[in-house]
């Protein structure tokens, strides 16, 4: 109770800090970020990853009477990554996608020696091999009134299998010689929705401001930047962070000589000493984040999306050494999905000053889903077991978070807020040609959390998180026992604090 008392004073605390701490600040303009609005732009990275990891091991202990015990343990992981990503902004579009595909395998051999009246040994080697690939795309198609067409995809795969042999020179039967399986799964949703609003990135014209006040307050610059050398300094800072290069040496020599040539052209560039060239690359390299956006949209439409997932299993046994026969017991698993949902959703971002930003979220849906498992067991190839369930599960969902943000400078970042959930399902399940089973299940779920962080330098970040969870479940399940009804309430409440300095190398 105590954890969950200081914890729940952090979370109220540090926020009435930060308003206190807000107070004596001055900021350096009137500029306002909701006042920019982003040029056209287009994004586009390639990125790669490999990853190669490995692991020998030799133990060998040694006792009384020459007994002696050796393990030998060898692993390998390595894994290959890839992903692509663009985004585009301009009057009439707003959107972005992502492509990823990863593969990983993994491979064990572990081999053990026991020497002494006898000699025993074992040995047990296995692998494995996993493949994901996922394809995002947003899309919004505006008109000259900012209402818009919106057209999602979000769909993603697995393929993965593993295999696990063992042998042994002391057998206890049964024995369990090798066991193997796989796991296969697609899943895809396809948003299409309308709707009004529209919101802005607008980091780059906190950037600007960052960019300005250094350079006002060092005398490198030769005034104080009204609102349109502010607007038009943010929409360069834009268009020159969105270029594509394959060098990073000669982008960053491109990025500084821009900002460079902006200031000189505009007639705001003072003294070029040290300060000057210093001040832009700290603030270019360090100052780009967070995210800020502003503006608010509203949008309804469908969502439909299904999912498909295979899973099998097979094990094989030595059964007796009388008679050596092999059994080979074999699981599968195929789980069919798909959902139609009816969906409303608002989100307003408010960056109420340079420092403080207000973002709130609403969502409402009603879900049409079904799920159907099927699960057959085999005994050497002869079927032992068939099971077949349907679940119809239509829900309702409605929730709402409400957060704020607190940004004193480009090192500090603070948030805290609230958000609560309401899920309630009415299912109905079926097995095989058992009668049906209903049940309700209404889960309300609110969440409290404060997250702050602090950069010392680049490489060294403070941060500092509190959250705070209250879940009730209730589950009625009708048609029971002399057609009454079976009722299981539950409340859980979860505190965490968690702080933590991380260093990056980088």
């Amino acid at each position: 109770m105590k954890t969950i008392l200081y914890s729940t004073k952090a979370a109220l605390f540090i926020p009435v800090l930060a308003c206190l701490f807000s107070l004596q600040l001055k900021a350096q303009t009137d500029f306002k970020l909701s006042d920019y609005k982003n040029p056209d732009y287009q994004y586009r990275s390639l990125d790669f990853g490999l990853g190669l990891s490995g692991n020998n091991s030799i133990i060998k202990s040694e006792f009384v009477d020459d007994y002696t015990d050796k393990n030998n343990n060898n692993t390998f992981f390595g894994d290959f990554r890839t992903s692509y990503f663009s985004t585009k902004n301009s009057e009439f579009y707003q959107g972005s996608q992502s492509y990823q595909l990863n593969f990983s395998a993994y491979g064990s051999k572990n081999k053990s020696e026991t020497s002494g009246s006898t000699v025993f040994e074992s040995t047990n080697k296995g692998n494995s091999q996993n493949m994901s690939f996922g394809v995002y795309s947003s899309n919004r198609f505006y008109n000259s009134k900012k209402r818009f067409i919106e057209t999602n995809l979000d769909f993603s795969g697995l393929l993965g299998n593993s295999k696990n042999n063992r042998t042994t020179s002391m057998i206890t039967y049964p024995y369990n010689y090798k066991n193997q399986s796989g796991n296969y799964l697609i899943s895809a949703t396809v948003p299409l929705l309308v709707g009004t609003g529209r919101i802005e990135e607008v980091q780059d014209a906190r950037l600007a401001v960052y960019i300005l006040d250094d350079l006002l307050k060092s005398g490198d610059l030769t005034k104080t930047p009204d609102k349109d050398e502010i607007l038009a300094f943010s929409k360069f800072i834009t268009q020159t962070k969105n270029q594509r290069y394959f060098d990073s040496r000669i982008r960053k020599i491109a990025e500084i000589t821009s900002i460079d040539s902006f200031l000189t052209a505009n007639g705001l560039k003072g003294q070029s000493d040290a300060s000057y060239y210093t001040l832009i690359n700290d603030n270019w390299d360090n100052s780009n984040g967070p995210v800020r956006t502003t503006g608010s949209r509203f949008s309804i439409g469908i969502e439909p999306g299904f999912s498909s997932e295979f899973d099998q299993y097979i094990n094989y046994v030595v059964d007796t050494n009388a008679t050596v026969t092999d059994l080979k017991s074999k699981n599968i698993q195929q789980i069919d999905s798909w959902k139609l949902d009816a969906v409303a959703y608002y989100v307003c971002e408010k960056p109420i000053n340079l420092s403080w930003q207000r973002s709130t979220t609403v969502s409402l849906a009603y879900s049409l889903a079904n799920n159907e498992t099927s699960s057959k067991s085999y005994s050497n190839d002869v079927l032992t077991d068939d099971l077949n369930q349907m679940t119809h599960a239509p829900g309702l969902l409605i929730g709402a978070a409400h957060s704020y943000g607190y940004y004193p400078n480009s090192r500090t970042s603070i948030r805290f807020g609230a958000n609560a959930y309401l899920h309630q399902y009415w299912l109905d399940n079926k097995l095989n040609d058992n009668p049906s089973v209903n049940s309700d299940d209404t889960q309300i779920v609110s969440n409290l959390f404060l997250n702050c962080s602090y950069y010392f330098s680049p490489q060294l970040r403070f941060s500092v998180y509190v959250f705070e969870m209250y879940q009730y479940n209730k589950v009625t399940e009708k048609g029971t026992a002399l057609g009454s009804h079976d009722v299981t309430r539950k409340n859980y409440f979860n505190s965490n604090i968690n702080a933590s300095i991380t260093y990056s190398l980088f």
